[in-house]
């Protein structure tokens, strides 16, 4: 096929199960990007994992591109609706070609707001580098899901990092 770049695909998988060891609300987990997580929703498992993935793929396996896809939150139904995934990322031509490949393919895609110097405070913590939900449900809280796993690569980090929250399309 003429692809000569590497490719590796990462999965993370999480379950939401309950037991001695499962995660409470107030834990503090120490993730793979070596940042402190407070737990204030159990609920929201899914970002813990993906941000310790996206954190390997950019640490040990040196990618230039990083692409997350999962179903993160029910808010991306509301944002982006039941028929497109929701798309967020650090790159205006990723997110276009993301766009475009939706039509194309019939798997519609649509932006969410990028805007991490207005929403990653919605993760402030008094006692870790951050919470795992945010603190405001009305201020775009798919954006901030996605934002949360991107801070874990850093967003000064110059490689192109895409966020497809597929929550409601994969029902549809």
């Amino acid at each position: 096929q003429g692809f000569k770049d590497n490719l590796h695909a990462v999965f993370c998988l999480a379950e939401n199960a309950v037991g001695p060891r499962a995660t409470r609300p107030d834990d503090i987990h120490v993730l793979y990007s070596g940042k402190t997580v407070e737990i204030n929703n159990t609920d929201a498992e899914g970002r813990l994992i993906l941000a310790d993935g996206v954190a390997y793929a950019c640490k040990d396996l040196g990618a230039d591109i990083i692409l997350d896809m999962a179903t993160l939150t029910g808010a991306q139904g509301i944002a982006t609706g039941k028929y497109h995934a929701a798309v967020l990322t650090n790159n205006e031509e990723w997110e276009k070609a993301c766009v475009k490949a939706g039509r194309n393919c019939g798997d519609l895609v649509h932006p969410l707001v990028y805007c991490p110097e207005l929403h990653f405070s919605e993760f402030t913590s008094a006692v870790a580098d951050m919470k795992n939900s945010v603190a405001d449900r009305d201020n775009t809280p798919s954006s901030c899901a996605g934002l949360f796993i991107a801070s874990h690569i850093g967003f000064d980090w110059p490689g192109v990092w895409v966020h497809i929250d597929i929550a409601a399309p994969v029902h549809a």
